[in-house]
């Protein structure tokens, strides 16, 4: 579903023995391209390991990380200087010699080490960096401190990401950490300035050895597990061979309901791997045409981790096979919906189907690449034991209390517990919370009720992905899975919309069944702001609907947070870009929908807006009453019962 650009088509040459490019003033000749990578990987294939694509060649290092005689003739004073800036920077702010390394190679391609005045379009400097993407002012950029510092993630002047930004950077190729970081419409081209980057290191830098100049480890793992026990995660295209064009959850007129997965551009014929080890399922025919001539799996067990790949050329599989992780399945191609050569990659943690539990492939990879990651087993006892494919039982019967509290991330501790307290005395089943991005975990804890949100450690301690939190009564539900996913991405010159919502799947200790909480908090309301604001909101709340409805497949599911988006009381769908349609269509209805004004009146706000909501999956879920009571926060507390049916 991406239009292939114009300056990435010299990549379609890549399947020829030779490419010929021109930097700098000279001509370069690197042999094999993307063919002879192809070509390794599928040589290594029946070993289920892509091996050593990522070795760092020591170059014309001597064995101790020396600089033989001359190394760094060709080399002028101004160049030299340039040089030796990039490196003090990268010393003076922590960053590993290797990024040392990466640093002069980029600016070895972008520059040749000269601080220029020009370039493409905008870009100036050692780095070619952009003013118009956000790279800082011209004079910012024009200052080799500043761009140095901009380029490895340390720079006061912007936000961009930078090299210590990109997860498993020290594991990259050179030429693909480089372009994490810049984002060129030719990626590989770094590549051949590794040797000379290396020399001026080792020549300009005491106590560095041949070791610290080199990646720490390949980015591709050959120590896999088979599937069904564990598996390692890896990129589905080799780093630094494909461009992310991040459109999960998009719409449009490509995509019937949302875009269900990524997009990953790169010429047509790239090898394409598997993401983790697994069995093959290939779908064919019928409604998978949008997928090309096959729809590919790659399946833990059923019920499981599965990702998909389509719009794929030819495979390199076939049904039923086992694969492991980086073990090559096919190549790049533009079969079926598709405007270009790209793969679209899906992650569906619970091996649902379409629009069931897909989660953004972007965020999961960035969570999961390097790690090892354990098939999930089905509990004894829990519903949908022994029933292989079968989805779990859905809770069936009980009427179930929700409340949803915004309690405000500036009161003091001693006012947020106050407020928590006041939550507590309506005997809630399930809360969600909001703004608990600065809360402790004993903040959060309460007596007999269980406590998740995202990890402090993995997203930082005031991240946004802490606000939501879902709670639960421990004596009737435990959690059999759980996760966050990220809604909103940041909007240029705007503060705070990385949203998030945060999901549980619980089951009842009675044994009736399961059902799943998500809480959220989605982006200040962009009323007022630039379409591009409008839109990201937009997406957002297709990705929360499209959670909503991925989770169904499980039973019951039950929405609740603060979503800056006010409640239309007059009717209709309210904001152009808010939740109500995009929730009616994932099957969800919300409880001012289904009951009207609570008691109290319509604020859920001091301000007077309907901007807290509460939700349940219309085909298993009947409000029954709901009542709002005031809080020490500006927020108001909203509480609704449900009664649950049978599926």
């Amino acid at each position: 579903m991406w239009i292939f650009k114009a300056r990435l088509i010299w990549g379609i040459v890549a399947g020829a023995a030779t490419l010929v490019l021109v930097v700098t003033g000279a001509l370069v000749i690197l042999v094999g391209g993307l063919a002879s990578t192809e070509q390794s990987n599928q040589d290594q294939a029946q070993s289920g390991c892509v091996g050593g694509v990522n070795a760092v060649p020591a170059g014309n290092l001597g064995p101790d990380g020396e600089v033989p005689e001359g190394s760094i003739a060709g080399f002028d004073t101004e160049q030299i200087q340039n040089a030796r800036t990039i490196v003090a920077v990268g010393k003076q702010s922590g960053v590993p010699a290797y990024g040392w390394v990466i640093a002069l190679a980029t600016a070895m391609q972008e520059s040749a080490l000269r601080n220029l005045d020009y370039g493409d379009r905008d870009s100036v400097g050692l780095f070619q960096q952009r003013p118009v993407s956000g790279w800082g002012t011209v004079a910012d950029i024009m200052n080799p401190v500043k761009s140095a510092q901009a380029f490895y993630g340390v720079a006061a002047h912007t936000g961009n990401t930078g090299l210590l930004d990109i997860p498993g950077w020290r594991k990259m190729q050179v030429t693909a950490a480089a372009q994490a970081v810049q984002r060129s419409a030719f990626p590989l081209a770094y590549a051949q300035h590794e040797n000379e980057a290396r020399a001026l290191v080792a020549a300009l830098a005491d106590g560095v050895s041949a070791a610290d100049l080199k990646a720490t480890a390949t980015d591709v793992s050959c120590t896999i597990g088979l599937a069904g026990i564990s598996t390692t995660v890896i990129r589905p295209i080799q780093a630094g061979l494909a461009v992310d064009q991040g459109n999960y959850g998009n719409s449009g007129s490509n995509w019937a309901n949302m875009h269900t997965g990524n997009d990953y551009s790169a010429p047509c014929g790239t090898p394409v791997q598997a993401a983790h080890g697994g069995t093959i399922v290939i779908e064919s025919g019928g409604g998978w045409g949008w997928a090309g001539r096959w729809l590919v799996k790659v399946q833990t067990a059923p019920g499981n981790l599965t990702t998909w790949y389509a719009h794929m050329q030819s495979l390199s599989v076939r049904e039923g096979q086992m694969v492991k992780a980086g073990q090559v399945i096919g190549q790049v191609g533009s079969e079926g919906n598709s405007t270009g050569c790209h793969l679209h990659f899906e992650v569906h943690p619970h091996g649902g189907g379409y629009l069931q539990d897909q989660v953004d492939p972007a965020a999961w990879l960035t969570k999961n690449i390097g790690k090892t990651l354990e098939a999930t087993k089905q509990a004894a006892g829990l519903p949908g034991a022994g029933q292989v494919g079968a989805s779990p039982a859905a809770v069936s019967g009980p009427q179930v209390r929700l409340a949803q509290a915004n309690i405000k991330v500036t009161l003091s501790r001693s006012r947020y517990r106050s407020d928590l307290a006041e939550v507590m005395e309506h005997g809630p089943d399930f809360v969600s919370l909001n703004e608990a991005q600065s809360r402790t975990v004993s903040d959060i804890s309460v007596r007999g009720y269980g406590t998740y949100r995202a990890s402090a450690d993995e997203y930082g301690t005031r991240s946004q992905a802490l606000s939501p939190v879902v709670m639960w009564r421990t004596d009737r539900w435990v959690a059999v899975d759980k996760g966050t996913v990220q809604l909103t991405k940041p909007v240029t010159g705007v503060k705070n919309d990385n949203r998030y919502a945060t999901w549980v799947v619980l089951a009842s200790s009675d044994g009736s069944g399961r059902i799943s909480v998500i809480s959220t908090h989605t982006m200040t309301s962009p009323a007022n702001s630039p379409q591009a604001r409008k839109d990201e909101a937009q997406r957002g709340f297709a990705k929360l609907a499209g959670l909503a409805q991925g989770l169904q497949k499980y039973g019951p599911v039950l929405v609740a947070g603060d979503l800056n988006s006010p409640y239309p009381r007059n009717g209709g769908d309210g904001d152009p870009w808010g939740p109500k349609p995009l929730m009616t269509k994932a099957g969800m209805t919300s409880t001012f929908e289904a009951l009207g004004a609570p008691p109290q009146g319509w604020a859920t706000h001091d301000g007077g807006g309907t901007i807290d909501w509460l939700f349940g999956s219309n085909a298993t879920v009947t409000a029954a009453r709901q009542a709002t009571f005031k809080l020490e926060s500006d927020h108001h507390g909203l509480v609704a019962d449900f009664d649950i049916r049978g599926q």
